[in-house]
């Protein structure tokens, strides 16, 4: 059954407010099941939506919630509900997010959300679905510590999340205690973490993007993640800014991303048994940092442009095979595209700056890049790339890289060969 309401607003905005209508007293009205078609207005909340309904707009936009309360704004407590084209206005700083959902099933989308507490939350709800909304935080003088996330999951299973565009919350996608959910085709601007995960299990984060925010994707304390397509840009105005941060993550995937122009491009600690492969790794400051893991396979990855492109500590038993590192020079005598000479990783200025803090302020300095070419203690602990590659992966064809590789080859041992007979000359002459 579909059930129309309409209002009509004065020209005036404060009489538009003094006669909202009272969205609650609509929904009581309703039975199980039916569909609330609101015309285009203003109406009030907070509103508590006990039974399953269907409650959307004409037109999105076009149907604005308001919300002073220190409540939610909209409680969903039904399983099967659908809220659809409205924008909610809740711009009280509180503890209470705006949408709070503990029902399963539950679609929202197409909404605007302007929040001064947290954009959603979803709490004990499995299956829900949130698309094509806008979140943003909108009250002014709190900082970013203070602020909810925009959207927020816990023990909230099988959620997908596409589609939305989150802005200067606190996190913008949270999931704690929240297996198999669906993370893709988001834009998170201005926040602390794009997309934090804790707890988690089997979670997809795909095809977002996420810029000027602290860390791009953080996932601590989980196991089977893909982190796959997305671009993380510009994560770099703090101390601890990372396009990828992996903290405790175990059985998980890392691929076909782009990391540009962030402090840290990959951050891996205490991992074990990921895999990251074929990610564009690009101007950052430190393109990876690898510490106390073990496990991983790193390989197949481009690291262009970065100050330094790894760094790593504590870091064994790991593969690293096939990456492209911009500041080795390697030599490919059969040809095959892979350099003879490995890469291995100085641990130096990371352990250096593990015991002391200040020395960051001495990165990539000249007196710091000769101690670390000094230092090699322990060398056949490094973390060493066995093959890395000659060119970018698919910078070319790989006849064309194959002749320069083997040319290169044959002219380095050729000039080897050339200065060992020089030096015999010169030692006989001597005698």
């Amino acid at each position: 059954m579909l059930i129309v309401f309409a209002v009509c607003l004065p020209a005036r905005h404060a009489r538009a407010e003094l006669s909202a209508l009272n969205l609650q007293a609509i929904v009581d009205q309703a039975k199980p099941g039916e569909t609330i078609v609101l015309e285009p207005g203003t109406y009030e909340g907070p509103i508590t939506i006990t039974k399953s309904l269907t409650i959307r707009s004409t037109q999105a936009g076009t149907v604005e919630l308001r919300n002073r309360s220190q409540r939610p704004a909209v409680s969903i407590e039904a399983d099967e509900t659908t809220l659809s084209g409205l924008r909610v206005i809740d711009e009280t700083v509180k503890a209470a997010p705006t949408l709070l959902v503990t029902g399963d099933r539950v679609v929202l989308e197409d909404l605007h959300i302007q929040t001064g507490s947290g954009g959603i939350a979803a709490k004990d709800a499995d299956g829900g679905t949130l698309s094509r909304t806008t979140i943003e935080w909108t009250a002014e003088g709190v900082r970013m510590a203070d602020k909810g996330n925009g959207m927020d999951l816990f023990n909230a299973h099988r959620w997908r999340i596409t589609g939305n565009t989150i802005r200067l919350v606190h996190d913008g996608i949270y999931m704690e205690n929240s297996d198999d959910a669906i993370v893709s085709g988001n834009v998170i601007e201005r926040s602390r973490y794009g997309v934090h995960c804790m707890y988690t299990r089997g979670t997809k984060i795909q095809n977002n993007e996420g810029k000027l925010n602290v860390t791009g994707a953080m996932v601590m304390t989980s196991r089977q993640v893909s982190v796959t397509g997305n671009t993380f840009t510009k994560q770099s105005e703090n101390v601890n800014s990372q396009g990828i941060l992996l903290y405790d993550a175990h059985e998980s995937w890392v691929a076909d991303n782009m990391v540009v122009g962030n402090r840290v491009g990959l951050y891996v600690e205490q991992s074990t048994d990921n895999r990251l492969e074929n990610n564009q790794v690009t101007y950052n400051f430190v393109g990876i940092q690898l510490l106390e893991s073990s496990g991983n396979t790193i390989e197949g990855n481009a690291f262009l442009g970065n100050v330094s492109d790894a760094q790593a500590k504590g870091s064994v038993r790991n593969t690293l095979v096939g990456n492209y590192w911009d500041s080795f020079q390697g030599i490919d005598v059969n040809g095959d595209g892979k350099s003879e000479l490995t890469y291995a990783i100085n641990p130096f200025f990371q352990g250096l700056t593990q015991r002391r803090p200040a020395f960051q302020l001495f990165f990539q300095s000249p007196g710091m890049v000769f101690l670390e070419g000094l230092f090699q203690t322990e060398r056949e602990r490094w973390a060493t790339d066995l093959a890395p590659l000659m060119a970018p992966p698919g910078s070319g064809p790989r006849e064309e890289r194959s002749e320069d590789g083997l040319m290169t080859g044959l002219a380095g041992f050729t000039l080897l060969g050339s200065t060992g007979l020089l030096f015999y000359r010169m030692r006989r002459r001597s005698i």
